[in-house]
């Protein structure tokens, strides 16, 4: 079970732009649960939407950059009908505006999201047009508890993550800006999440077991924070430290690095404790993580 958060309450009828949403087999993950990155997509897409009505149906001539994203699991997400996405604009400031995301089922709120999208000309901030934030402001909708990615110079530093993969840019990681896109930079952290959480099992086989134990083991909150675009071609390395284990969950900080230079950050947090199977009740692993803790 995916631990509970505790949100203000949640409802369709309180986000502005709907839609509703079947779970396809392609967004489903081993264990035949909708995937934490199709959740982000769906939510995208909405973002998009609301861009789309504030900036015109056409291409606007400055594209809105994302800088942070979001995601929040309340509850198992199954395959099939019956979802709807909500989405509104919960802030605006004179250079960005952050929009905030619901998905429901069965009119039960089962994940939530955020994004923030900065305003820019030239590559730096740009005031945000006039009529553009009168469309922004009579879009409307709701605030969520924000979690903000910390930018603590020590994670700035690759020698501070004690667990790291590379992972090379793919062409077909690219969005419509040319960069690496917001899911796929999403994917790149939950896939190195994944790797680590193999290491701390032991490395078994990779058997249908094992799957669904990572996917057990999989944040149920992601946050990402992007420093500065990712490109094609590249090789980059994403690195993961813990920085908490409390009593139930694991609280992860990772830095993706160009080289040195660290382009983007991320924090993540997910359980400890997952089924063994066979009735032997749950495996406790929090002291398997203090080899991974981050290095200051």
């Amino acid at each position: 079970m995916i631990p509970a958060f505790a949100p203000p309450r949640q409802e369709p009828s309180l986000y502005p732009v709907r839609f509703d949403r079947k779970a396809r087999f392609h967004e489903l993950d081993p264990c035949g649960d909708v995937s934490r990155t199709s959740v982000l997509r769906w939510f995208e897409q909405a973002r998009r939407a609301i861009e789309g009505r504030a900036f015109g149906t056409e291409r606007p001539v400055v594209r809105p950059p994302l800088t942070a994203s979001r995601v929040e699991l309340l509850a198992q997400v199954p395959a099939g009908p019956g979802y709807v996405i909500g989405a509104g604009v919960a802030t605006i400031a004179p250079a960005s505006f952050t929009c905030t995301y619901g998905l429901f089922r069965d009119g039960e709120c089962v994940a939530l999201g955020e994004s923030e999208s900065v305003h820019s000309r030239d590559g730096m901030p740009a005031e945000l047009p006039g009529d553009v934030r009168h469309r922004l402001a009579a879009i409307g909708g709701t605030r969520i508890p924000a979690r903000h990615v910390d930018r603590d110079p020590a994670r700035l530093v690759a020698d501070a993550y004690p667990f790291s993969v590379d992972v090379r840019a793919r062409f077909g990681d690219l969005d419509t800006g040319r960069t690496v896109g917001n899911v796929a930079l999403a994917g790149w952290y939950l896939d190195v999440l994944a790797e680590l959480h193999l290491d701390v099992l032991g490395r078994h086989e990779g058997t249908q077991t094992v799957s669904c134990t990572l996917d057990l083991l999989a944040p149920r909150s992601l946050s990402v924070g992007h420093l500065t675009d990712v490109v094609y071609p590249g090789t980059y390395r994403v690195g993961v430290g813990v920085i908490d284990v409390d009593d139930t969950s694991v609280h992860y900080a990772c830095g993706l690095f160009d080289g040195l230079h660290c382009v983007g950050l991320a924090e993540a947090i997910g359980a400890h404790s997952v089924a063994a199977g066979g009735g032997r009740g749950a495996v406790e692993l929090s002291h398997r993580f203090d080899r991974m803790r981050l290095r200051r």
